[in-house]
């Protein structure tokens, strides 16, 4: 439901400017109150069905088309340093993709491991599981007291719900992470 109301807001914004309006004017087309709207822009509130009707024709276009979400790009590009940022004192790195998959959850991470600072990382949840891809570098990882060392090329994987550590050796380690996170729910269906 929150995609919706966001593309609503992200829709309404757009048409509105693409039309030169101020949200003064938008209000005496629509018959809709300034307030509403601003409102409706901003996410903050579930617009009745007669809302977004009044919307919609002022602008010529379906209740649909104003809560349609964004399409997606056949091809989907992250460039190197770019995502959600996740860099500690022992690494630096991005969250490439989360993404809800079956009954669970997917993040892809490129993180690069400091030389000699180690990490520790706590359970992510039961089931949850690391498949680690050395891209340069070697490091020490997995779950405490079961560590391998694993040099560039390497491929390791996991069970991360368990207390698991991280160590680069000689020189920083450059990684792919995937993460894998079964829903809660999913054990109790």
């Amino acid at each position: 439901m929150n995609d919706h109301i966001e593309a609503l807001s992200a829709n309404v914004r757009r048409l509105r400017e693409t039309h030169g309006l101020s949200l003064s004017e938008l209000g005496e087309r629509s018959g809709v109150a300034k307030a509403t709207l601003f409102k409706v822009e901003r996410g903050q509130t579930n617009p009745t069905l007669e809302t977004m009707l009044a919307i919609a024709r002022t602008f010529d276009v379906t209740v649909p088309d104003l809560i349609a979400l964004p399409e997606r790009a056949p091809v989907e590009v992250l460039h190197d340093g770019e995502g959600e940022d996740i860099s500690d004192a022992a690494s630096f790195g991005h969250i490439l993709r989360s993404q809800v998959i079956g009954a669970g959850t997917l993040e892809i991470h490129a993180q690069i491991f400091k030389d000699g600072v180690g990490e520790v990382s706590a359970s992510h949840g039961a089931g949850a599981r690391e498949h680690v891809f050395v891209r340069a570098g070697k490091i020490r990882l997995g779950p405490v007291g079961h560590e391998v060392l694993l040099a560039e090329g390497d491929y390791a994987t996991y069970p991360a719900d368990r207390t698991h550590r991280w160590q680069a050796e000689n020189g920083d380690a450059s990684v792919w992470i995937v993460h894998t996170f079964p829903r809660a729910a999913a054990f109790n269906e």
